[in-house]
């Protein structure tokens, strides 16, 4: 039988608030130029060890810029 290997895709969007673009935190293209899992940030929240539905209610990054708009603005909460 054939082995293959998975592949996991981490993608955590938010919705701008001033023009509703989709924006992947993790894509420094979405954010300006700006690497906010810049010593893995973004996915330590968003993969917690113990309670996810806990950890997630404290998840925050700060400082995120649309790259359509250029509004800037902090983002608290993960919803999954």
């Amino acid at each position: 039988m054939q082995e293959a290997t998975a592949r996991l895709d981490i993608e955590v969007f938010v919705d701008c608030p001033n023009c509703d673009f989709m924006i992947d935190l993790m894509k420094e293209e979405d954010t300006g130029g700006y690497n906010h899992n810049d010593e893995g940030h973004v996915i330590s929240q968003a993969c917690p060890q113990g309670n996810w539905y806990e950890e997630h209610k404290e998840f925050e990054v700060s400082e995120v810029r649309c790259s359509k708009c250029k509004t800037e603005f902090n983002v608290k909460g993960l919803d999954w």
